[in-house]
């Protein structure tokens, strides 16, 4: 299985798929940043569902989307984390400024 991305409305679904290390927060923020460029996308939500590991790279990341959003009025979302990530979430502080459902 592979990361998929889905868009409805003016919100942006990615299914995460492996653990968010480097390689793949890469390849996440390259495929968002064309999306963002392609749709008036004003929300992203992350599923956690398929990865039990997020790194400092996924957290760059997922603050990344957030400051592209932000200016617009937009929001990220985290739906589905394990312990194990939403410890991470949480020591980085991103709790304060993204949703976690």
């Amino acid at each position: 299985m592979a990361t998929e991305y889905q868009v409805e409305n003016r919100t942006l679904y990615v299914k995460l798929d492996g653990e968010l290390d480097h390689h793949l927060a890469e390849r996440v923020r390259h495929k968002c940043d064309v999306i963002l460029k392609s749709y008036p996308i004003r929300d992203i939500e992350f599923d956690f569902k398929n990865t039990g590991f997020m790194d400092s790279s996924g957290v760059g990341m997922i603050l990344g989307r957030y400051k592209q959003l932000k200016p617009l009025g937009g929001t990220v979302s985290v739906v589905n984390v394990n312990d194990v990530v939403k410890r991470i979430v949480h020591m980085a502080g991103l709790h304060k400024i993204i949703n976690e459902r």
